[in-house]
């Protein structure tokens, strides 16, 4: 018992390393660069990010407006409400 005491302890060295000796082999498997891949993501998230805009409906009035992104439910009418502005309607 007093053998595995002695010995340092450092999972986290040992398991970053066995990362690093196989980095290669994981980046070529689907045979495209890591810049390809890279490209490929950033053109990916530019896709989302291009259907957030959209016209959706007011989840109080229930009346379309143009939303700049997928979490603006609400309509510039209704936030500039004093129920809105005082945590009523929120």
């Amino acid at each position: 018992m007093s053998d595995v005491l002695d010995r340092p302890l450092d999972p986290i060295g040992k398991d970053v390393s066995s990362l690093k000796e196989n980095a290669d082999a994981f980046a070529d498997c689907h045979g495209t660069s890591e810049e390809e891949s890279m490209e490929a993501r950033e053109e990916s998230g530019r896709q989302a990010r291009d259907g957030e805009q959209r016209t959706r409906s007011c989840l109080i009035c229930k009346s379309p407006f143009p939303s700049a992104w997928a979490g603006e439910r609400i309509c510039r009418r209704c936030k500039s409400t004093s129920a809105w502005r005082g945590g009523a309607l929120g």
